[in-house]
């Protein structure tokens, strides 16, 4: 039986180097994780303090940015006034004008077509001249 036990005692001496072994590779492991999320903690602390800055100075900027943002509102608000003016101006020529052109565009589309027809009509008498012979001019 003392076999037996130095068998046992081998195995269960084996068991407990291979759970020792496992263990420390875990703790090695865990410590590399551990290293790793402190340099990500890190990165995040820089990060955050830059965004900070990035903040105060946006802070520091919004009021002029309004104050930019209200003058360019002005300013359209201006151009858009300024614009209907002067359209209002030019609108009422504008649409005389087209309406003489629209006048002039008839008349002339009116003479045309009655010099047209009264040529028509002057070429087509039946292929006889207006012209009559003299009576007196001594032809037989």
């Amino acid at each position: 039986m003392s076999v037996l036990l130095v068998i046992c005692a081998v195995v269960s001496t084996l068991c407990l180097v291979a759970t020792a072994v496992a263990v420390i590779r875990v703790t090695r492991r865990f410590e590399l994780a551990s290293h790793e999320v402190a340099r990500t903690a890190e990165v995040v602390r820089a990060s955050v303090k830059h965004i900070e800055q990035f903040a105060g100075e946006l802070e520091a900027l919004m009021p002029s940015l309004r104050r930019t943002a209200a003058g360019l509102e002005s300013l359209g608000g201006r151009a858009v006034g300024l614009s209907n003016a002067v359209l209002d101006e030019v609108e009422g020529p504008i649409q005389t004008t087209m309406a003489v052109l629209r006048g002039v565009r008839a008349g002339t589309r009116s003479l045309v077509g009655a010099l047209s027809r009264r040529a028509s009509r002057s070429s087509s008498n039946g292929g006889q001249s207006d012209e009559r012979p003299y009576a007196g001019s001594g032809t037989r």
